[in-house]
Parts: structure tokens; sequence; C-alpha cells
């Protein structure tokens, strides 16, 4: 049976609702706590900006590291790509706190300045001036990943092991100050995000690997494809394979065990219909992508998944889908297409794929094939055209939309899959066109 099953339950308004209050209580539990048994009376103005910025800083720092902890329900709910939006975004919220939470000291303190002096300093100064430059740092190194683009493992190892100095000198310094846990309202709430932060962490690093080790796989086959793409197939070693939904990805491990630290994430090709055998489609970029070509049948891969809402799941009453897809985004739609065509769907869905020459069209044959079981109208634009090319040409703009969309294109849905530019683009062309934005679903490269 799958780990869980997508609904619109798990997907809708209630369920990001649900979520966004969750995540408010843990930013504001500590602060409510701790003001309810210090109480205002008996502190300074300072002293009350020194607690209240620390407080929401530390709640903050809880709240990112939780949200991108590969919570089945929260990714079905937000989608990959805004929660890690949010992540960030509370990750730099968490760091002004704390710098104000910094300053504030600076003033407050009777001992001014001489408390950053290491040598001479509290242990919890101590704590919290290590915990202050490992935050920093962290947000200096995500800011310079986007343009610098270093190797993404290298950089994700660096990512984790400040994020876990930040956390536990961040802890350490609450505790050796004790004002704050002798209050056992507080001390609970500390020890709980503590223990909270210890069962995410025991869950992504110990039981997903474990789990992948039980549901192994191995290499079938790797295949060029035209586009510069590698197409990788896998299939489950002893098991029924990993059920998921078409329009899901994974991360994918390669190695003799799950507990290895390199893992990227991709969307699932195949159809949903037969989780025994996975495909993949990569975009040749990278040392990554190298490895996976060189792979050899038999060879054995680890998946730590499925993942994400961006599914066809929940929407069968729709009476057609619309796909929209620049480059390898074609992969999570041509397995909600080929899974539609596993189950006999007879309604008329649409098909539109975006590239810059006819040689970067990812996964044509795979496509005219599904033509033959499926009723499909595909449309192909592209940016550079060559000689003879009869298509369409340029951009999905809101009059090219105009002309393939169907004919009430208000009751359909709408799945775009590529770069960030376009998805956005494309997006914000459907909305002018009156398409209700709950009806448009997207997944953005990057995101990751």
């Amino acid at each position: 049976m799958p780990r869980y099953r997508l609904s619109a339950r798990v997907r809708g308004p209630a369920a990001r609702l649900a979520w966004f209050l969750l995540y408010t209580d843990l930013l504001l539990i500590p602060l409510l706590l701790t003001w309810a048994a210090i109480g205002p009376p008996g502190i300074t103005d300072g002293e009350a900006v020194v607690l209240s910025s620390g407080l929401v800083g530390l709640s903050a720092l809880v709240v990112a590291v939780a949200l991108p902890a590969r919570l089945p329900h929260l990714i079905a709910a937000f989608g990959i790509e805004t929660i890690l939006g949010v992540h960030r975004l509370i990750a730099l919220i968490a760091t002004a706190m704390i710098v104000v939470h910094l300053i504030s000291v600076l003033f407050v303190d009777p001992r001014g300045l001489s408390i950053l002096d290491l040598a001479h300093t509290t242990w919890a100064a101590r704590a919290a001036i290590t915990s202050t430059i490992a935050l920093v740092l962290v947000v200096v190194l995500a800011l310079r990943r986007t343009r610098r683009q270093p190797r993404y493992e290298g950089w994700r190892l660096v990512h984790n092991g400040l994020v876990m100095v930040v956390l536990v000198t961040a802890w350490l310094h609450v505790w050796f100050l004790r004002h704050l846990i002798s209050h056992v309202a507080v001390a609970v709430w500390f020890v709980g995000s503590a223990l909270l932060i210890l069962a995410l962490f025991a869950r992504r690093w110990i039981l997903l690997p474990l789990r992948a080790r039980k549901h192994r796989y191995v290499v079938e086959s790797v295949r060029r494809v035209p586009g510069d793409g590698v197409t990788l197939t896998i299939r489950a070693a002893g098991h029924a394979g990993l059920r998921f939904e078409a329009g899901q990805f994974v991360w994918l491990k390669i190695g003799s065990t799950p507990f290895v630290f390199e893992e990227h994430p991709f969307s699932i090709a195949s159809t949903a219909a037969h989780p025994e055998r996975m495909e993949f489609t990569i975009k040749a970029l990278g040392d990554f992508t190298e490895l996976l070509a060189a792979l050899r049948p038999g060879r054995q891969v680890f998946l730590d998944g499925p993942y994400g809402g961006f599914t066809i799941a929940g929407h069968e009453d729709a009476p057609g889908f619309v796909m929209i897809a620049a480059g390898v985004g074609i992969t999570p739609l041509l397995s909600m297409l080929r899974t539609l065509a596993d189950r006999g769907d007879r309604r008329v869905h649409r098909l539109i794929l975006a590239a810059r020459t006819e040689d970067d069209l990812m996964l044509r044959r795979e496509v005219a094939e599904l033509r033959s079981r499926l009723t499909v109208l595909v449309t192909e634009v592209l940016s550079r055209p060559g000689p003879g090319w009869v298509g369409e040409t340029g951009r999905v703009t809101q009059s090219l939309l105009r002309r393939h969309l169907p004919r009430r294109p208000q009751r359909s849905h709408y799945f775009l899959c590529g770069p960030q530019p376009m998805v956005g683009a494309v997006s914000a062309a459907l909305i002018s066109l009156g398409i209700p934005p709950r009806k448009i679903h997207t997944e953005r490269f990057g995101a990751v």
C-alpha cells in the first residue's frame, strides 16, 4: 500500500490552513508562554525587546528547519517550491530577529561590547555568538548560491552542517541562561522543540533510508534521448514497487547503501499503474547526470519518496487536462498521460511543449506513442525555429494559449512544469484569460 494517498482534503484549502495555523503556533507559543510566566512588570522596555526578539528568532529557526523535513502531507498541500520559498523567508526573519536580539543585548547589558570577548565572557554568550555567526554564514552562502552555482552536494553538506551548529548553540544559549527554563511551561516548550528537531532528524536520516533499503530498485536500462537527456529505467528488487501518484517525484540515491549523503530529486516519468518499473528522464547537466549515464544494468539504487501534490489525483471530475511544459518539464506530465492511457481515459487532453529548437524537444517519440492510446492534442512551440518549421513559434503567450485552449477553458485543470520564469509567465497569462488560480498547478525547476 502507498505510504499516503493524495486527496482534495490533503491538498485543499483546509489542509493549507491547518498547516499554517500549526506553524504560526510554533512561532508564537513560546513568546506567549514566556510572557505569561515572567510577566511585563519588573522588566524594562529594552529587556522586553531582548526577550521577545530572542524568542521569536529561536522559534523561527525551529520552523525554518521543520518546513523542509520531507513531510509528505505538507508537500502535498503546498508543493515543494512553495515550502522551500517560505523556508528561506522564515530563515531571513529568524536572522533579522537574532540580529535585533544581539544589538538589544549590547545596549541593555551593562557589560556592553565586552560581552563579545570570547575569552572572558559567559558560556551563554559564547553559544549565542557562535550561533549568530553560523546563522549569518548560512544566509550568506544561500544568497550567493544562485550567483556562484556551487556543486549542489558540497553546498548542501556545508549548509546542513552550519544549520546544526546554529540550532545546538542556540539551544545551549537558552540552557546556560537558566532564567527562561526555570519556568516549567517554558522549559517544557524548549525541551519539546528540541525533541521535535531530533525526531525530524531521526526520521530524515535514519527511518527514511531504512525504508528506502526495504524498497530498493535495480537499474534495468540507461539510454540517451534527443534533447540532451538521459532516460533511466529501474525495476523493483523483491517487492511490488513503491506506489505513487502520477506527477510525483522522488529523491534518487546511487550506492551500496541508502545512507549515502548524495541524492537528487527527479520527477517520475512512467505510469503510476506499474510502480514496479519506474522511469526518469534527466537533462544532461552536471556530474550526477554523467554518473547516471555510466550506470550499468543490475546496479542498485534507492528512492526516498514519493512526494508532491503536483498530480491529477483528486481532479477526476475535470472534462480534460491542459498540460504545458518546457524542456525536461515534460517528465511529470508524461507520467500523468501514461497513467491516463493505462486507465483507458476517454477525455480530450491538451499538451503544449515549449523549447528553443526542434532538437531541444524531449521525449517526442514517447508522446507520439501515447497519441495512439489517448486523445491528446499536442502543440509544439519553438522560440528559435529552424528552416522548414511549420509549428508555433515564439513563446507560450496569452494569444497562443487562446488559440489552443478548450472551448470552455475555465472548466479544465492546468498543469505547468518548467523553469521558474516560464511557469510564472504562463500562469499569469492563464489568469488573465479568466482561469481560476486554484485550477493552475505548477512545478518549477530550481526549487530544491
